[in-house]
């Protein structure tokens, strides 16, 4: 194997342990050495402190200056209406010029006031398309009522003023209307009056109808303010990133690093730490500069919805610090290829220009921020970035962004970490991106840690987007959705994995767990596969406690409207698409694909940990509030596998637990006749706690006597 095929183990050196010196300390000295080197650089004090202190001040006088525009074009007074008839059209001219003279008694004022009006007829035409599109202020369309006669009194002519919120012309146009019928009607009712001597009606009755401006949406200023952050932040850790790994390796100092006693990961992250505080100093100052700007000039409460208060400036700083570990990920990835500082640049422009495209995304105020661009990287945070600026945030959309975001951080650092160093870097040969994909010439234990936080970035928005639109679909059977979800089970925690298992040439029986499972093993899965459901209810309705879940009545008529149509199904059918699918492929992919990749560089409650938490939010993102429940499960499944070495326990232990808790909704009726009552909103009986606590003390005492854990001494893949 040749010195580009040894991984890159991040293992302390001879030196490290003659010395007795602390791998984080050393880590610690070399983030400071880079960030001296890049601190002293000129070009990156420019870009951090001077550029900000330029930027918003300019930006803060070309606001103003568009609002003062906009002010003064929303004053105009020539208007065009559109009446839906030419008879009607004739009315409405009369009782606006009646209007016109009752308010203003010197013709002259009179002649100059209709002749700002102009009124057009749209017989055969839809109005409101024109209202949308600002090809009229304001659309008069008569509403077809037959109000009754009474002594003789005139029937008022109901008008329909439609106009488009939040457009000034169009807003002025409706008041100048209104305050001409309205004199219209003053002037009706005197006559009334004074000729029948008893209760006038009102000749002229309007109605407003408001068009929200999905079609033809106004321009909010607001939305180009996390553009301007994201570029700010790309700008300030460019040059870091080029200079910190091309730079070095034109400079002729990358190899001297490479051969010191220092593990090359270790050096990879402190280049990493060093990109990625230089990007969020960028992000600090130019977020300060952006507050200050906006409060001193008073533009904070006409650019932003609600004003910028304290809270909307933190969350925005927490955004852009996850797109800055993002992008500095990114950037070293991209950079670690180059071979000079111009190489570099190369690359990086192109990466720069599709920095604009959600940029551009989100000063579309039509565009909602949707299933896909939750998972979609960098338009997921500029779009969440944009509904904080504006004042609503839906929770799942949050959660799935920034989940997504730190899964594909881990993606680009293994990357990253595959590339950096390597031999055709050092030495100039000819390396390209598809050697991250070539076949390791011998088979693998397990897979890496590159490929399995590649994995991970790949099966999330493959889920999150194909969950959330088979949600989106209730008009399919239910026969249909149950087993669409199911494919979709096994493409994304089967396919995706043992594609990548079979790419990188892992051995199935160790890489996904396929060993043969002790008969203790087995038993105790299946003790805990019935017992646990209790305790996972439990911490369900302490979640619901804390605030942290919800059970209102939506979520319960759901559930009902749910077991309704599954008792219309077989009962094996149900359990085949919602038990043992699910159990036999999640499985397989987080506690033998996942598991066994990190328990090489990690302990094994370590990774019992990891694996738990990530099994908990795939399943928080298909139902909210399950977090934690499938976090309890994920634990006891991680220590199952932890002690049976075998990935099948966990199946039988999962598709158990699964099946258990369908066959007692799809049963429900006939169990509550014989009383045996289960209600989602109350506890459960003190003897079915002790039962459950009972099964599992002895399903992981026979666990513990007949299994013994496995030492994490299993090899590291060979990376090509």
């Amino acid at each position: 194997m040749s010195s580009s095929d040894t991984p890159l183990r991040d293992v302390p050196s001879t030196a490290d342990r003659g010395e007795g010196k602390r791998p984080s300390g050393r880590l610690g000295r070399l983030v400071l050495k880079e960030l001296r080197e890049t601190l002293r650089d000129r070009r990156t004090i420019v870009t951090l402190l001077v550029m900000p202190v330029l930027i918003y001040p300019l930006l803060a006088v070309a606001f103003q200056r568009f609002l003062l525009t906009s002010l003064s074009a929303g004053e105009e007074k020539s208007y065009v209406i559109g009446v839906d008839s030419e008879m009607n059209l004739q009315v409405l001219a009369r009782q606006l010029r009646i209007g016109e003279e009752g308010l203003q008694r010197d013709p002259a004022e009179v002649r100059k006031a209709l002749s700002a009006i102009s009124l057009v007829a749209r017989t055969d035409e839809n109005l409101e398309r024109h209202v949308v599109d600002s090809t009229i202020h304001l659309a008069v369309i008569e509403r077809r009522t037959r109000p009754e006669q009474d002594q003789g009194l005139r029937s008022p002519r109901v008008w329909k003023l439609v106009y488009r919120e939040g457009s000034r012309p169009s807003e002025a146009a409706l008041h100048y209307v209104e305050s001409r019928l309205n004199k219209v009607n003053e002037l009706g009712l005197n006559e009334q009056l004074q000729r029948l001597h008893v209760t006038a009606s009102m000749p002229a009755v309007t109605m407003r109808e408001p068009i929200g401006y999905s079609g033809a949406p106004v321009f909010s200023l607001a939305a180009l303010i996390p553009l301007i952050l994201v570029l700010m932040t790309v700008t300030g850790a460019v040059y870091p990133a080029i200079d910190l790994t091309a730079g070095e390796r034109e400079r002729g100092t990358l190899e001297t690093l490479i051969a010191a006693p220092v593990p090359r990961l270790g050096l990879l992250l402190a280049k990493y730490v060093a990109v990625l505080t230089v990007a969020m100093l960028t992000a600090l100052v130019n977020l300060a500069a952006m507050t200050i700007t906006a409060q001193s000039t008073g533009l904070g409460a006409s650019l932003f919805g609600g004003g910028l208060s304290f809270e909307v400036v933190a969350n925005v700083l927490l955004l852009l610090a996850l797109f800055a570990a993002f992008f500095s990920a990114i950037l070293l990835a991209i950079t670690s290829v180059a071979r000079s500082f111009k190489e570099a640049q190369a690359y990086i422009i192109p990466l720069m220009l599709l920095c604009l495209v959600p940029g551009v995304l989100c000063l579309m105020p039509s565009l909602e921020f949707s299933g896909w661009m939750a998972v979609t990287p960098l338009v997921n945070i500029v779009m969440l970035a944009r509904d904080l600026l504006e004042g609503g945030v839906h929770p799942g959309l949050a959660s799935a962004a920034i989940c997504s975001t730190v899964l594909y951080i881990g993606a680009a650092i293994a990357v990253a970490a595959r590339i950096f160093g390597t031999d055709a870097i050092l030495y100039g040969s000819q390396a390209t991106w598809t050697d991250l994909l070539r076949r390791p010439e011998e088979p693998c234990n397990v897979a890496s840690i590159a490929t399995a936080l590649l994995g991970l970035a790949i099966m999330f928005p493959c889920y999150f987007v194909l969950a959330n639109s088979l949600a989106r679909s209730p008009e399919l059977p239910m026969n249909q959705r149950l087993l669409v979800a199911a494919l979709i089970t096994i493409a994304v925690f089967a396919g995706i994995p043992s594609g990548l298992a079979t790419i990188g040439r892992v051995r199935w029986s160790s890489g996904l767990g396929f060993a043969r499972a002790d008969w203790g093993a087995l038993l105790a899965a299946a003790l805990l596969g019935v017992s646990l459901w209790p305790l996972a209810h439990e911490v369900f309705l302490l979640s619901v406690k804390l605030g942290m879940a919800s059970l209102g009545d939506q979520q319960r008529e759901a559930v009902e409207g749910l077991l309704r149509q599954f008792q219309a199904l077989p009962l094996w059918f149900v359990l085949a698409t919602m038990a043992l699918v699910p159990a036999v492929c999640e499985e397989l992919c987080f506690r033998g694909f996942l598991f066994g990749s990190l328990r090489t560089r990690f302990s094994g409650w370590a990774t019992i940990a990891m694996t738990a938490l990530l099994f908990g939010v795939f399943h928080e993102v298909l139902s909210a509030g399950r977090i934690f429940p499938s976090t309890l499960l994920g634990l006891a499944l991680g220590f199952l596998r932890l002690r049976a070495h075998s990935v099948v326990p966990c199946m039988v232990m999962h598709a158990l637990h699964n099946g258990l808790l369908l066959t007692i909704g799809y049963h429900r009726e006939a169990l509550a006749s014989r009383g045996w009552n289960y209600n989602e909103q109350a506890h459960l009986p003190i003897t079915w706690l002790a039962c459950s606590v009972l099964a599992i003390v002895l399903a992981l005492a026979i666990l513990w006597n007949r299994t013994r854990p496995r030492p994490a001494n299993t090899p590291q893949p060979a990376e090509s």
